[in-house]
Formats: structure tokens, C-alpha cells, sequence
């Protein structure tokens, strides 16, 4: 089943609960087992949001589907190595990298030459002048032909067995058209220990997954580990180049509204490296910036000609602006409880919510903030009624964010 085009649904009308997924008949839903794992994983889900189909993983498929990685570099010449080895060091899968070195200063173009020359299965390509990441990002697509395809940092890693992890839930489900996981922090070069066995397979419809986001409001696919069709990449065009910051999220956001979602539950498909170099934690590393982003990602995907249904794309595009007003007054609060002595960006904050979604002025999110407000801040934060609360929502952050690595939304 190598090589399956993906399956474009036609219609927006999909019945939920994963019923329009499709799935080969010996596939399984439900319980296995006793079922407690399923439960388990079941209970972790979020009010409101939608389940999807759970499977145990399945055996390896006959061939080796062909997977091509894109890896752009600039200035990473030192990490190419590594990455590239944990790329071709994948088992299962018939593999090729493309190095793509964005007209870099420091000699990575160089590097990247060598680490070509010693392996088989590496090409190389040079902008003659720097483009940047999105335009080197569809670069890339544009001069590798594999059945699958991912976008890999030159300064990240694969886990052992991700490739073929993510690939065999596509064979298996031919309308999923992408397939994240999970992603380990490296610091200071120190590999964490990874899981590579993956308990739990979750497929959503993707119009499911896609309004789960939009409640969300927020990237739930960490790094790019995700591995996605070659069939869906020429179906919904590459990365767009007015969007730096958000353009995976949007991404992910334009191909679930034609494609099914897939997920592996319980391993870690990535090495991520935290640095100083990181774009994601220079350029971009205001919360505030990272709202207004988010914004023109679901701007972006929402308004993509597609296929899909524009009225329900300004419904979701109304749930999106909700969510992101919530947690603009959540930062808000944050900032006037916790920042230190002379710097609030509450007001920012309050204004960008007000921005995308007037109501929230009749919310009790707004409410938290004026209470707070009105006492003052040196008193404000000396109140055991608000210094509870605050503990609670750290707590309550901390929670979600090991529910969305269970869980994945």
C-alpha cells in the first residue's frame, strides 16, 4: 500500500465521531485488551473537544515506503551531522535527504558538502542569496519526490524508529494526511531518553481536529516532526512566506480541512535543541507577538480556498478569536499579578483581546482582570484570594500541557 494518494473527502458535511475516517475492515476501534488503557487516555480529554479513533499500532508494512526529509540550514553547519545520521539511521523506510543551505556566512554550506560526500542518499542544494526559512522551506518540496515527506531543522534529530512509526499509521489509514507525535527538549547537548514504543494510535477526522485547534488556539504540534503525504503537500501548496513565525500552524490548520489526522501516542518522535539561535525563541519570543501570529495563522488557513464550506470556516474563525481573546486576559492577568516593578503589559494584552473579540468585556476572564484592578497591584498581590487562584492556574496550565502529551489537542 506504499505510495496510497490520499483520499480528498469532496464534501464539508462529515459525520463526526471519526465515522467518514477511513480504515481497512481488520482495523479494530475500541478497547483491547481489558480496555483500561483506552479508558485511561479517554477520561484525559477535554471537555468539548472531539474523540477520535483509537487502535493499537500494527505490524510493519511489506515494502519500505519512500520518505524524503527536507533539511534547510543556516548558520547550523555544526548540527548537520547528527541530524543527517539520525535521518539515514532510520530503519524500515527507503530514505532520502535533501540539505538545503541558505546562502549561509559561516561556512555551513561547506559542511553540508562534506556530510553529502561521506553518505549516500544526501544531496545538496545552495540559494546562491539567503531567502529565508519559508521560501528555503518550499524550496525543498519543490525537488524531493517521495511518498512521504518530512521538514526537518538542521539543528534537530529524529528518534530511532520515527519515520517508520509515523509512516505505518498512513499506510494503515490511507485518508490521514499527516502524523505528529511528540518532542524531547536537548540542552546543552545532553539526549534525554526517548520512548520509541508507541502505545496508542488516535485518528481524527480532520474537520474534527481542525475545530478542536480553533478552540485551542494554539499550535499543538510542538516542533515540525510532523510526516506528512506528498499526495496533501501537492493538494494544499506549501508554506505561505507572509507568515515566518506561524506558517507550520497554518499549515496544519489549511491540510486538516481536506485531510484526516493522525497522532502516536506514548513516544517521542523528535529531538528538539533549545539555543540561543533558536528563531522561535529570539525573534519571536514575545507572548504577545506569539497572539498576534497565531491570529494571522488562523486568519490565513481559515480563508483558504480549499474546498471547504465558508460559513463554517467564519464559525471556526469566531471560536479561534474567542480562545485567543481568553488567553490574551490570562497573560493579562498574569502580567499585573507577576511581572516585576515597572513593566505591565496588561493594557497590550487587554487591547488585543478587545481586538478579536469585543464580548470578552462581558466574560468572567475580564472580570478576573478588573477585580484585580480595582484593589491595586501591591495589594492585589498580597491577597490570599488571588494568590490561590493564581496557584491554581499554574496548576491547571501544568495539567494541560501533560494532557496534550497524552492526548495530543
Amino acid at each position: 500500500m506504499t505510495g496510497t494518494n490520499l483520499s480528498i473527502r469532496s464534501s464539508p458535511a462529515q459525520e463526526r465521531g471519526g465515522r467518514g475516517i477511513q480504515r481497512p475492515p481488520d482495523v479494530h476501534v475500541g478497547t483491547w485488551g481489558d480496555g483500561r488503557l483506552e479508558v485511561l487516555i479517554q477520561q484525559l480529554w477535554p471537555t468539548g473537544y472531539s474523540r477520535p479513533v483509537l487502535t493499537r499500532p500494527r505490524g510493519c508494512t511489506s515494502a519500505a515506503p519512500r520518505v524524503s526529509v527536507v533539511v534547510p540550514c543556516y548558520n547550523y553547519g555544526r548540527y548537520l551531522e547528527a541530524c543527517v545520521d539520525s535521518v539515514l539511521g532510520q530503519p524500515g523506510v527507503d530514505v532520502d535527504v535533501l540539505i538545503i543551505d541558505d546562502a549561509s556566512p559561516d561556512g555551513s554550506g561547506l559542511m553540508a558538502e562534506s556530510v553529502a560526500a561521506q553518505r549516500p542518499r544526501v544531496r545538496v542544494l545552495h540559494n546562491p542569496v539567503n531567502r529565508g526559512h519559508i521560501a528555503t522551506y518550499n524550496i525543498g518540496f519543490s525537488h524531493v519526490d517521495g511518498d512521504y515527506v518530512l521538514l526537518l531543522s538542521a539543528d534537530d534529530m529524529l528518534t530511532p524508529g520515527a519515520l517508520s512509526r509515523a509512516v505505518r499509521l498512513m499506510e494503515e489509514f490511507p485518508s490521514v494526511g499527516f502524523v505528529y507525535g511528540w518532542s524531547l527538549d536537548v540542552i546543552d547537548d545532553v539526549l534525554p531518553v526517548a520512548r520509541t514504543k508507541t502505545l496508542t494510535w488516535s485518528v481524527w477526522d480532520g474537520k474534527d481536529w481542525l475545530e478542536d485547534n480553533c478552540r485551542r488556539a494554539t499550535n499543538v504540534i510542538r516542533s515540525s516532526d510532523a510526516v506528512f503525504r506528498r499526495s496533501l503537500l501537492d493538494r494544499v501548496g506549501g508554506y505561505r512566506e507572509d507568515l515566518p513565525h506561524s506558517g507550520d500552524h497554518e499549515w496544519w490548520l489549511r491540510a486538516a480541512q481536506v485531510a484526516d489526522v493522525g497522532r502516536l501516542g506514548g513516544v517521542d518522535q523528535l529531538y528538539y535543541r533549545l539555543h540561543g539561535s533558536n528563531m522561535s525563541r529570539t525573534q519571536y519570543a514575545s507572548a504577545l507577538a506569539n497572539l498576534h501570529e497565531t491570529r494571522k495563522a488562523f486568519d490565513a488557513a481559515l480563508s483558504a480556498d480549499v474546498g471547504s464550506d465558508e460559513e463554517n470556516l467564519e464559525r471556526l474563525r469566531q471560536i479561534a478569536y474567542r480562545a485567543l481573546a481568553r488567553k490574551a486576559l490570562w497573560l493579562a492577568v498574569w502580567e499585573y499579578m507577576s511581572s516585576p516593578d515597572g513593566v505591565d503589559n496588561s493594557p497590550a494584552y487587554r487591547e488585543f483581546a478587545l481586538s478579536v473579540f469585543p464580548g470578552v468585556a462581558e466574560t468572567r476572564w475580564w472580570r478576573a482582570l478588573t477585580r484585580r484592578e480595582a484593589v491595586g497591584r501591591d495589594r492585589a498581590r498580597k491577597m490570599l484570594a488571588f494568590r490561590a487562584r493564581e496557584r491554581v492556574r499554574d496548576l491547571e496550565g501544568r495539567f494541560a500541557w501533560h494532557r496534550n502529551r497524552i492526548v495530543g489537542v
